[in-house]
């Protein structure tokens, strides 16, 4: 039979690395094995589910550029890919389990259990007691006397849970609606799922799962939880470390194939040791028996050092329309112009910064305080911003050589700092001490912006009685 994926978010919030990290590794899977690659939506959960996140889904996964061959379509047919639109399956499959005597109703309030002392689990009270009559009632699985369920996982090896840890779990709530490990296993059923590549927090479900797949007399797929990500403090990864949308990377001016490379990396290694792996090198690579154990660690600034490899890889006319998608705020001239002299390919992180970085070249910026108190309105300063700017109203051929070498000769003549002795020049261009190469940025602003800006940087040096 042929190998069958699939990924199945929630719409309960934004998919979050891990999510996409899961998503990817079962698509790296199908692509490499011939598998085909599904996509579904847990969308069971009336508390949680959230119907108008369903887009942000397909929106995130293309952007990473993930695809799928089966699954829902924006505005298109949804069943039987929506969970939402299987109810009958489900309750076809739980009247099986009732009339084969498998599950039981429960009409055990949440307080009700927490009173008799059992605060972490269900003690199976229903199990040998009538339910009580006029309540309303969930259905629990009975979990079978004695049986210790194996799950195969080909991660971890075979995880083995004892009866005694395990608990007669809900499969139908008390409006007759299924659970998720009710909806999923159903699922793999009727899609004939081969390999369910998840991650690690679903490691204690997997039991119930492989009790239900008994229960129908089915077989489970091939289990692999694959690792947690975790913050560089190896704490559980929150929105100050990095677990917000995956959407939020891309509105960042991330690259989508710097991500899919860096997520790769969360727990897979390449068997040659490399990191930087392009789509086609990730697809012929990926193996599960190279996916580790241990959780992985977000590291941003690894994923910021990835991102500008991948930018620096762009041709010039690529990274325009990048940025530009990203941020038509962008002056555009400037941006063609600092592409031409190399200026931002190898000094920008994410194309985000981008706009910042270069604003200066088509506005004249408002000057840093800070940066005017530490190098404008000393009288070495004045004779600097003066003498640069009476060179270049003079200066032929209007260059980015020749305005190099005509300023250095005015820091040489002055007897300047070779590294300080510029810093006025600086402020007075960009309105910061930092910013792109200063000769390219003059003769990208023009000879006349630039001696006006220089001129009026120029700070009456007088001391005050």
């Amino acid at each position: 039979m042929t190998q069958r994926v699939r990924f199945e978010p929630s719409p309960s919030g934004d998919l979050h690395l891990g999510n996409v990290r899961t998503a990817l590794f079962n698509w790296l899977y199908a692509r490499r094995e011939g598998a085909a690659f599904v996509l579904r939506i847990a969308d069971t959960d009336p508390e949680k589910a959230k119907p108008e996140l369903i887009g942000t889904i397909y929106e995130a996964l293309r952007w990473i550029g993930i695809d799928w061959d089966e699954g829902p379509e924006v505005g298109g047919p949804h069943e039987p890919y929506l969970q939402s639109f299987r109810h009958d399956k489900y309750r076809t499959a739980i009247d099986r389990l009732e009339q084969e005597g498998k599950v039981y109703r429960c009409t055990c309030t949440r307080e009700e259990i927490l009173a008799r002392g059992t605060p972490t689990g269900y003690d199976r009270w229903c199990r040998t007691h009538p339910p009580l009559e006029g309540r309303a009632y969930a259905l629990r699985f009975a979990v079978p006397e004695g049986h210790d369920v194996v799950v195969h996982d080909v991660i971890r090896g075979d995880v083995v849970t004892p009866f005694h840890e395990m608990q007669d779990f809900v499969v139908a709530r008390s409006d007759g609606s299924a659970t998720f490990p009710l909806a999923n296993v159903v699922d793999d059923m009727d899609m004939e799922i081969t390999v369910a590549i998840r991650g690690a927090d679903l490691l204690n479900a997997a039991a119930a799962n492989v009790l239900l797949f008994e229960a129908f007399g089915a077989t489970a797929p091939t289990y692999a939880h694959v690792p947690l990500i975790l913050a560089p403090d190896r704490k559980r990864l929150g929105a100050r470390h990095g677990a917000v949308g995956i959407l939020a990377y891309r509105n960042e001016g991330f690259l989508p194939e710097a991500m899919m490379n860096y997520l790769a990396l969360l727990g897979w290694s390449s068997e040659s040791g490399d990191e930087i792996l392009d789509r086609d090198r990730l697809i012929r690579e990926f193996s599960l028996d190279r996916v580790q154990h241990s959780p992985a660690v977000f590291d941003r600034d690894k994923l910021l050092w990835m991102n500008q490899e991948y930018m620096q890889k762009l041709s010039r006319a690529e990274f325009e329309r990048r940025v530009l998608e990203l941020r038509p705020d962008t002056p555009a001239e400037a941006l063609r112009r600092a592409l031409e002299l190399d200026l931002l390919q190898t000094r920008v992180k994410t194309l985000a910064e981008v706009p910042d970085a270069i604003r200066y070249l088509a506005e004249r910026p408002a000057i840093d305080p800070d940066a005017a108190r530490k190098w404008l309105g000393t009288e070495e300063a004045n004779k600097t911003l003066e003498a640069v700017a009476d060179v270049l109203d003079a200066l032929e051929p209007w260059e980015p050589d020749a305005i190099r070498e005509a300023i250095q000769r005015v820091i040489e003549d002055l007897g300047l700092h070779r590294r300080k002795g510029p810093k006025p020049i600086f402020v007075a261009i960009s309105g910061s001490e930092v910013a792109l190469p200063i000769f390219q940025s003059i003769w990208i602003i023009g000879r006349s912006e630039a001696t006006d800006r220089l001129r009026d940087a120029i700070v009456d040096s007088t001391p005050t009685v």
